[in-house]
């Protein structure tokens, strides 16, 4: 049987899974493509004002085997109904699953109904209403907007100014003026923040290993929140036994009540978690892969991600026998200056991989090949992963080949992987 599939999406995380299903022999043909995508898929010709049927056309005439989604605004859209209505076989949740991602207040409000360990919070659906309920709140505080923001709607509320300057940048710019219908004020959590991965057919559940993001745009988790500049994993601050109980108590709760609301899930569901001890809370629940999480975690699994991805579009997800190299991945982003804010396009990137270690691979996020240049379209630019045996080892090897790129007005963070140290002889 044929092994092609479908992959939308052009960034980093879609150059890491391209670039994992090339390595399993899967012919991947992408949209739209990137630098790192035209190495290791083909490029499909799709109509982008037409693209529901473009996808469906295209998956029919080169007898595509399954779609994989990337973004969630793919998912958001609903294309994950449209092709499965048409018979297609596709990785990612429907449109009403993916809610628990595009709306947080619809999973502030399941998580909430299900006893589901979270932070308690309140929704606003106007400025006033929110300026009225963050006074019952502490400092500091959180301030999210419910809709999608590219992992940029989140604010940490310290004191009054920051109250005011958030609540000027939620409802008075066009960044926000999609996604703040609903605003939530929740409790600001202490501890540390971890991803848990988990695919799921809807019924049968598949863990994978635990990494760590980081999200703040600066050294020491300073500055304001960002995409994610970066991931290392496996990360040991989610042991065997506190991921057992996170499972019991917050995973398979949220698949049953989805289920049972008519929302089944199936894809990747991402939960976005706080360990403080042994105690564990959601954060937020992401729909899909993580970026920059992904890229680390495809460096550190054997097992075959396609035949995972048609085990759940055809709903008999195996539940045993993941399988891992026993290798540590840490992958840094380098961003255009000023990101998350107005930051500079059009930068010119020079990379020879030739240059780079063993074990050190670039992955494209934001940018394109024009006039035999390869130039930046977006705030991250590029991903450099590693991976090699033991955490510091595989730390001290990204940061070592990372200066090898020559991106002009960028910059990137000279900490990511260390909190994880503290883990490694547990």
């Amino acid at each position: 049987m044929k092994r092609n599939a479908l992959l939308l999406g052009n960034g980093g995380r879609e150059s890491a899974l391209a670039y994992k299903l090339n390595s399993e022999r899967v012919l991947v043909h992408s949209y739209p493509q990137n630098p790192t995508l035209s190495k290791y898929a083909i490029k499909a010709e799709l109509d982008k004002d037409n693209l529901f049927n473009s996808v469906l056309n295209y998956v029919r005439e080169e007898e595509i085997q399954i779609v994989i989604v990337g973004p969630e605004a793919y998912l958001a859209d609903g294309i994950v109904d449209f092709l499965e209505a048409n018979k297609i076989r596709v990785f990612g949740p429907s449109l009403s699953a993916a809610k628990i991602e595009t709306d947080k207040s619809f999973a502030k409000n399941l998580m909430n109904a299900n006893n589901i360990p979270t932070a308690s919070f309140d929704i606003a659906n106007s400025k006033d209403i929110c300026i009225a309920k963050a006074k019952k709140y502490s400092f500091p505080f959180i301030l999210k907007v419910s809709g999608l923001a590219a992992g940029k709607g989140t604010f940490i509320v310290k004191n009054k100014e920051d109250l005011d300057k958030s609540i000027k940048k939620i409802y008075e710019t066009k960044q926000f003026e999609k996604s703040n219908s609903k605003v939530i004020i929740e409790e600001f959590l202490k501890g540390e923040e971890i991803s848990l991965f988990v695919i799921t057919d809807g019924e049968n559940i598949l863990p994978l290993p635990p990494v760590q993001d980081f999200k703040r745009a600066y050294d020491n988790d300073l500055g304001p929140n960002t995409g994610g500049m970066g991931s290392y994993g496996p990360c040991g601050l989610l042991s065997p036994s506190i991921e057992s109980k996170t499972i019991e108590a917050v995973i398979l709760p949220v698949l049953s009540a989805m289920k049972r609301d008519g929302n089944p899930f199936k894809g990747l569901l991402y939960a976005g978690l706080m360990v403080d001890s042994s105690n564990v809370k959601v954060v937020e629940f992401n729909a899909r892969f993580g970026d920059p999480e992904t890229q680390s975690l495809i460096c550190i699994l054997n097992s075959s991600l396609y035949d995972i991805f048609m085990d759940v579009a055809e709903g008999h997800l195996s539940t045993k026998g993941l399988k891992t190299n026993g290798m540590s991945a840490v992958t840094v982003v380098i961003a255009a200056e000023g990101y998350p804010e107005e930051y500079k396009k059009s930068i010119e990137i020079n990379i020879d991989e030739n240059k780079f270690d063993k074990n050190i691979i670039i992955f494209h996020a934001g940018t394109k090949e024009e006039d035999d240049r390869i130039i930046s379209t977006g705030g991250r630019i590029i991903d450099v992963t590693s991976f090699d045996t033991g955490l510091e080892k595989t730390i001290d090897k990204v940061y070592n080949n990372i200066d090898k790129i020559k991106v002009e007005n960028s910059f990137y963070r000279k900490d990511i992987g260390k909190k994880g140290l503290k883990y490694e002889n547990k």
